[in-house]
């Protein structure tokens, strides 16, 4: 039963593929829009400002991010999944024309990104697919000084307890980490974590995990 349960999950919303990864990205669409739209608010993202996306998904938060940094801003997002790539492309057609959102192939552990380019990552519901260690680590390299790293996930989906992901992200050079979880009446609770690209030679200083 859970092999079955699996052959189904996985290609809809683990690793989203063909014809049930349409249907996981209409799922996700409607279920991590409230998280999105969190997410790109603790960004405060600004006009003229550079986003990565990690596991953008059918592309709510490429959209509200490309609308928040404007016409002189920059939106990359990466998925693995071409059919999630394909369905934010068709999301974000007018961005991507102006050149505003750009797509790619890719993780939190391999961007594609260069070295401090970036000023926020934002990340929704995809950290329980990483290498956990190793996408903080890959985050903090592409984030310049001070950079803002935003990322919020369902609790029931995130299979380790939220203070790993403080610890991680701490390890991996970021300070001011803030951790909480925030109670919903209609689904488990959202882990947010928030937190600062150290400046060269910065202390870390962490909150306490919740319980």
């Amino acid at each position: 039963m859970g092999n079955l349960l699996m052959r189904i999950v996985d290609p809809a919303f683990g690793h989203p593929r063909g014809i049930l990864g349409r249907l996981g990205g209409r799922l996700m669409a409607r279920g991590n829009a409230e998280q999105e739209r969190w997410a790109v608010a603790s960004g405060e993202l600004k006009p003229g400002e550079r986003v990565l996306v990690v596991g953008h998904g059918p592309g709510v938060g490429l959209a509200l991010a490309a609308a928040a940094v404007g016409a002189t801003g920059h939106v990359l997002g990466v998925d693995p999944s071409q059919t999630m790539r394909r369905m934010a492309a068709a999301r974000c057609a007018d961005e991507l024309r102006k050149g505003v959102v750009e797509l790619r192939g890719g993780t939190a552990e391999v961007t594609g990104a260069p070295e401090a380019s970036l000023d926020v990552v934002i990340s929704v519901n995809n950290v329980m697919l990483w290498k956990v260690h190793d996408g903080f680590a890959e985050l903090a390299r592409v984030l310049r000084p001070d950079g803002r790293l935003v990322l919020t996930v369902h609790r029931h989906v995130l299979g380790r307890q939220p203070g790993e992901l403080r610890n991680a992200a701490e390890e991996a050079g970021f300070d001011r980490v803030t951790l909480s979880l925030r109670p919903r009446r209609r689904n488990s609770p959202a882990v947010e974590l928030t937190a600062r690209k150290a400046a060269a030679n910065a202390g870390s200083v962490g909150s306490a995990p919740p319980g």
